[in-house]
């Protein structure tokens, strides 16, 4: 279904039209890491299946020619010719019993989880890496909208007070005053549109598609704001052993509790059971080999000088640290998980508040520059409300890219993508 719509939505179009969800959901196909990480998952399987293998029947063929070049054995006053001799030999072996195969395969396919588990978590760190990216250029380009805004509001205040200065209304160092604005804002301009470059770089590596590519992000700051429930979010409960981190541990721990079975195998006996069958292309004068034979043979484990058991205890150990590792990583992350919280509780609230001061900012400034051209304001005093409104729309900016940041944070945590 995913593959149906990007086909329509991005292939059969020039440029690359994409929602978050669209762009994250190219970039998990598309993206390089993620690859690599079903790559990893599909050779683990390849070991699986490998380890098994190893304990189904194993057929083998040999051919041998021997030649003793004209040499007569001796026996009883007899010199008895030795001619050429040639076999075709097949050897079929079957294992009958191994401890350590059994723990083997366990273990290959805990491995196979474990990759699994990192293909998940490499599908979720390239989903946020695209959201975060995607969040930047749309608050780069609302920055940038912002900036255009006020240099065209302080550009028509410019040219008005050129006029005024001509008819002698007021000085030339308004007129100037307004110009140094002009330039600023001209300079603040060309600085956030080479970050919004920046970030639809930074995009394009995420979605794996060439520098040139041409991006066009069909959604808008509002429509994500509006889309995003923040209060179901916080009231997600956060549940560490869904996280891929622990259960990656979890894998260590397991792989670590068979590294201990296996070492206790190693004390066990394996047994095989094996076919041979020889057809005899040429034979010597005296042939006594059967073409038949069939048997069992076993390997016995009897002392090993304390290896075996220093081996054991050392697997132990390490079954103890791969506890107290995912022990750890658990209170990190309840500790992160209180703390995303916070953040983004913090992050709305700043926002809200921010949104109050921009549209008391923005009355300011036109009630400013409505009495500037009254003549009842001066220059300076369009310049500092000019400034503060500024720094307001400046500030709702940051609280906005905030509240995504925390959002995105905790949205990752939760693996709520």
């Amino acid at each position: 279904m995913i593959m149906t719509v990007l086909s329509k939505t991005v292939f059969s179009q020039e440029v690359l039209r994409l929602t978050l969800r669209e762009a994250q959901d190219y970039a998990t196909l598309n993206n390089r890491n993620v690859w690599n990480a079903g790559l990893s998952a599909s050779e683990a399987q390849k070991r699986t299946w490998e380890t098994i293998s190893a304990g189904l029947p194993q057929v083998n063929a040999s051919v041998d020619y021997t030649n003793m070049l004209g040499f007569n054995m001796s026996l009883l006053g007899m010199n008895i010719s030795m001619p050429p001799t040639s076999n075709f030999q097949t050897t079929v072996t079957q294992l009958l019993f191994s401890a350590s195969y059994w723990v083997g395969i366990q273990m290959s396919k805990i491995g196979e989880q474990m990759t699994e588990t990192a293909l998940r978590q490499a599908e979720l760190d390239v989903r946020h890496q695209t959201q975060t990216a995607y969040h930047a250029i749309l608050i780069a380009e609302k920055n940038r909208d912002i900036l255009e805004q006020n240099l065209e509001n302080i550009r028509t205040l410019a040219q008005t007070t050129e006029d005024m200065v001509r008819i002698g209304v007021v000085e030339q160092t308004d007129a100037d005053r307004l110009k140094v604005q002009v330039s600023t804002m001209l300079l603040g301009i060309m600085t956030v549109e080479r970050h919004i470059e920046l970030a639809y770089n930074l995009l394009r590596f995420h979605l794996g598609v060439d520098a040139g590519t041409e991006i066009l992000l069909t959604q808008t700051v509002e429509e994500l704001i509006a889309a995003k429930d923040a209060n179901t979010l916080l009231s997600t409960t956060f549940d560490p052993s869904a996280n891929y981190n622990i259960q990656l541990l979890e894998g260590q721990i397991d792989l670590a509790g068979k590294q201990i079975n296996l070492q206790k195998a190693a004390a066990l006996p394996t047994v095989v059971a094996f076919y041979n069958y020889t057809y005899k292309i040429a034979t010597s004068t005296f042939d006594m080999a059967p073409n038949h034979v069939i048997g069992l043979q076993a390997n016995i484990p009897i002392f090993a000088s304390g290896q075996r058991h220093v081996r054991t205890q050392q697997a132990r150990i390490n079954l103890e640290k791969a506890q107290n590792s995912r022990d750890l990583v658990a209170e990190q992350l309840m500790m992160q998980d209180r703390q995303l919280r916070f953040n983004l509780q913090n992050a709305i609230e700043t926002f809200e508040l921010q949104k109050e001061t921009i549209e008391l900012s923005q009355r300011v400034f036109e009630s400013v520059s409505r009495r500037y051209r009254q003549g009842v304001a001066s220059s300076l005093d369009v310049t500092i409300a000019s400034a503060e409104l500024l720094q307001a729309q400046t500030n709702y900016v940051n609280a906005l890219m905030q509240v995504f940041s925390a959002q995105t944070e905790l949205e990752k945590l939760l693996i709520k993508f």
